[in-house]
């Protein structure tokens, strides 16, 4: 046998023999880790609390007893014994360098990696995949010590001496935080640097490199050159060159170097994908709050409590520091699609923006030089999720507050520096079996009906993907992400890299879930954007003032109420679930018919306040809000069609209702062609108010690819201000600045809408799911009559909002294109429900809005007055329902 191979043999076997009760008590946990780590909680007994934190924490202990066995090691052959013992005299160095690694590699990698391996075999992963993901680092920040551990046991003889050297290093890194250290070192010039968040695996690396290369040295120092001396200068240097990479002086390595070195690894030439990222301030005046202000309202108290200041900072408890709130969302343009193999339409699936860091300043005319605003790190949200809406929360010092709010020149600076992520989706069945997805590893879902909820997993080995999430197939809202924020480590570093991410997608029941998408997102870009607004509230004093002198003499949203004649009841229609029913019945008239009013996707039966009381003066008026939305209940099932479909039944049974004719505004046309084309005999008939589409193929195809693509480059509605949102009256003002005509009824605001935001109130989870059971309506089996109303521009200047640009050329283009469009997607939709229908009537309102009831009431209302006149004369004397068109 080689006599090298011997000497390697001789030396693991005497390590082995010296540390064998350590050796077993390590083997033994090496291999219980892994398993300890797959564990199913939830089918296991006892107390689950110690199960959680069993599982949590043993990864550690193995790690602690590994870095243990190679101190131990280390130390059998310290760096005075290696010319005196008789065993090793004779043996060159490189053998003693590889013994120790072998011996590593036996009693520390092999049972890990045979563990892991085994369990991914009972997992269903083929041999050649399990052992490669059984291979994997599970954590990269775990290895920042393992360089360092190594360095100071090469140093130290014994375990006492490495203790007190680990100890000296732990007391170094604990200075910056010693009150008189920072102005210590500032007086030598070294000014510290913060966190850099996202971008600390370039400390981390330097760290590495750093531990490693000292590592080398004391090695050569004292195992070859034997000079204690020099090791242990080298020693200390590496630990300086350490401390520096986790304390960076500004001079050395700042958060704008860091971002740049990292753009400089991953973005391309092509600077477009910055121009398709838009951000844009998410309301008209950002909230704010005086610290000490005696006279806060419940609002600003709120604020203030979001904000978390910890009296440690300076400002936050002097009194008259400003606290303000910027709720600021992004838009990108860029968007990836996703075909389902059980469907045919296409879903829209977002690229992501991950904002790693904001900073704000003021700047103004009177200032010498721009105020830096500090930014709080204890806000509630600090740890949310990736959101197209984000909040800061930043402090103004008391000192500067009257200079900036006096001065017209003042502006609010905000810059971004974001990672732009792409998306690469996949259709992952729901059935505990693993998939291989590339970029995106081994994936497996299973639906857990106990808690109504399904468990996805998947393991990636190697580059990992900067984020995972999962969400039902079309629906938007029910996504989850494995992480609040990314950590964009460069894929060479993470080569040999193992990662399990862990999602859970609660109320399954919502949707058909057989199969769910899981998408990986990469960093294609990091970006910095900037946001300037003027004032110091998001606009001008006049429009956005101070909190001392904000409400006195507003009107309060007290103002609001719903004016509109309704009784309101709730009816239900299956146990657990009430429905909202407005009536407008004054006075039941026997011989007149019935108006079931049906709301659109988002909106209640309050959308119908301001046209159903015209209507009662000759009909009997009811109207309902569907279940998902406003004051209805809000089940976990239920949101297909045919069970909305059946909700109108039930609203039409308790009323005593044998049958009505069905009124829908835009989603509710989905009811309206089901019901018609399956329970004729309870459907007098059906008025369509911008609502004969079929949403299944509309929707689908490039052309409706590219309608949306051009939707999403047209400037967003402005935000309302605060004094336009104090009344009903108020608003009007709103519509008039941004060109609307009218306002949708007032108990439809209030039902619907955040009267401070503007947002909507609605939980955008059940309208998704609303969406998703839509069907393809069967306009040939509707024997009812039917009347048609659609809203179409008459020329590309209607469609010209009042806060666009006119004179912008590429806006104007955009326009024009999705004018044409929309003539044809319109004009195909009216031709079908004509051809189809069998008594059809069609009737275009040009210019018109989609609230084509709101925008053009009166010829609404005339078109359905004679339509269901029409109607009556035909049943009165057997003609035909209608004339033909």
């Amino acid at each position: 046998m080689n006599r090298h191979f011997l000497i390697l043999i001789a030396l693991i076997r005497k390590d082995l023999m010296g540390l064998l009760p350590l050796i077993v008590m390590a083997m033994a946990t090496f291999l219980v880790v892994p398993v300890v780590a797959n564990l199913d909680l939830l089918s296991l007994g006892g107390d689950q609390q110690f199960w959680l934190f069993l599982q949590s924490n043993i990864y550690w202990i193995g790690f602690f007893l590994g870095v243990l066995l190679m101190i131990s090691v280390i130390q059998q052959d310290p760096a005075d014994s290696v010319n005196h013992d008789w065993l090793t005299r004779p043996v060159r160095r490189w053998h003693s360098v590889v013994a120790k690694a072998g011996f590593m590699l036996l009693v520390f990698l092999l049972p890990v990696v045979l563990s892991r391996f085994l369990i991914n075999l009972t997992q269903g992963m083929a041999p050649g995949l399990a052992l490669s993901y059984a291979s994997g680092i599970e954590s990269l920040e775990a290895t920042l010590l393992v360089p360092l551990i190594l360095m100071t046991a090469l140093l130290a003889p014994t375990l006492r001496k490495l203790i007190l050297l680990l100890v000296a290093v732990f007391f170094v890194f604990l200075l910056p935080g010693w009150s008189a250290t920072r102005p210590l070192l500032a007086a030598v010039g070294i000014e510290l640097g913060g966190d850099f968040g996202p971008m600390m695996w370039l400390q981390g690396l330097t760290i590495v490199v750093a531990c490693s290369v000292g590592a080398g040295l004391v090695y050569w120092f004292l195992y070859c050159r034997r000079q204690r001396l020099p090791a242990t200068l080298s020693y200390w240097a590496a630990v300086v060159v350490m401390f520096l990479a986790v304390y960076p002086p500004e001079a050395l390595y700042s958060w704008d170097q860091a971002v740049a070195l990292h753009a400089w690894m991953i973005n391309s030439d092509n600077s477009e994908l910055e121009e398709q990222v838009i951000l844009e301030p998410a309301v008209a005046c950002f909230p704010a709050a005086l610290v000490g202000n005696s006279a806060t309202t419940e609002q600003e108290n709120q604020l203030l409590a979001q904000a978390a200041w910890v009296p440690e900072i300076p400002g936050s408890t002097e009194a008259g520091a400003l606290t303000f709130a910027t709720p600021v969302r992004h838009r990108e343009i860029l968007t990836g699609w996703f075909k389902s193999a059980r469907e045919e339409r296409e879903h829209s699936v977002e690229w992501r923006l991950d904002r790693i860091l904001t900073r704000a300043r003021f700047t103004a005319d009177s200032l010498a030089e721009d105020v830096p605003l500090r930014r709080s790190f204890t806000a509630h949200n600090r740890f949310h999720a990736m959101n197209a809406t984000e909040t800061d929360y930043w402090l103004v010092p008391a000192d500067r507050v009257a200079q900036l709010a006096q001065d017209p020149s003042t502006q609010l600076v905000m810059d971004y520096d974001a990672a732009l992520l792409a998306p690469t989706s996949f259709e992952l069945p729901v059935d505990g079996q693993r998939y291989d997805f590339p970029g995106l590893g081994s994936c497996k879902a299973e639906l857990r009906q106990a808690n109504n909820e399904i468990r996805v997993e998947c393991l990636q080995r190697g580059a990992q993907p900067d984020l995972v999430s999962a969400q039902f197939i079309g629906m938007d809202s029910s996504r989850v992400d494995s992480r609040s924020q990314g950590t964009y480590i460069h894929d060479w570093v993470e080569a040999l890299r193992r990662r399990n991410y862990e999602l859970t997608l609660p109320l399954p029941s919502l949707a058909d879930t057989s199969t769910i998408m899981v998408t990986a997102f990469h960093a294609e870009r990091l970006l910095h954007k900037q946001l300037v607004v003027p004032g110091m509230l998001g606009d001008d004093q006049a429009v956005c003032s101070l909190p001392q002198a904000a409400t006195d003499d507003i009107e309060r949203p007290s103002s609001w109420s719903d004016k509109s004649p309704h009784e309101i009841s709730y009816v239900t229609v299956e146990p657990g679930v009430r429905l909202e029913v407005l009536d407008w019945r004054q006075a039941l008239k026997p011989d007149a018919p019935t108006l079931l009013l049906l709301p659109g996707l988002g909106a209640t039966g309050h959308s119908y306040d301001e046209i159903a009381p015209q209507l009662a003066q000759r009909y009997n008026v009811l109207g309902m809000t569907r279940r998902g939305t406003g004051d209805s209940g809000k089940p976990e099932r239920g949101y297909d069609i045919a069970r909305l479909s059946q909700d109108v039944l039930r609203v039409l049974d308790t009323f005593g209702i044998d049958s009505a004719v069905l009124v829908g505004h835009s989603f509710g046309g989905e009811e309206l062609s089901f019901l018609g084309s399956r329970d004729g005999h309870r459907v007098d008939g059906l008025i369509y108010l911008d609502a004969a589409y079929d949403r299944v193929t509309v929707n689908a195809g490039d052309q409706a690819r590219r309608f949306r693509q051009l939707g999403r480059r047209l400037p967003p509605e402005p935000p309302i201000r605060p004094s336009e949102a104090v009344s009903y009256a108020a608003l009007q003002d709103y519509a008039r600045r941004t060109g609307r005509a009218a306002n949708i009824p007032e108990g439809e605001i209030l039902a619907s809408y955040d009267l401070t935001t503007g947002n909507i109130k609605h939980d955008s989870l059940y309208l998704d799911a609303l969406m998703r059971g839509i069907v393809s309506p069967d306009y040939e089996n509707i024997a009812v009559p039917a009347l048609a109303l659609y809203a179409v521009p008459g020329s590309p200047a209607v469609l010209m909002e009042g806060w666009y640009d006119a004179d912008d050329p590429q806006l104007q283009a955009i326009v024009t294109e999705l004018y044409e469009m929309d003539l044809v997607r319109k004009g195909e939709q009216m031709e079908r429900f004509d051809s189809e229908v069998r008594d059809s009537r069609v009737v275009v309102l040009e210019d018109a809005d989609h609230w084509i009831f709101v925008s053009h009431e009166d010829a609404v209302l005339q078109a359905m007055q004679e339509f269901v006149e029409e109607m009556r004369y035909a049943v009165e004397t057997g003609a035909s329902a209608l004339p033909s068109n």
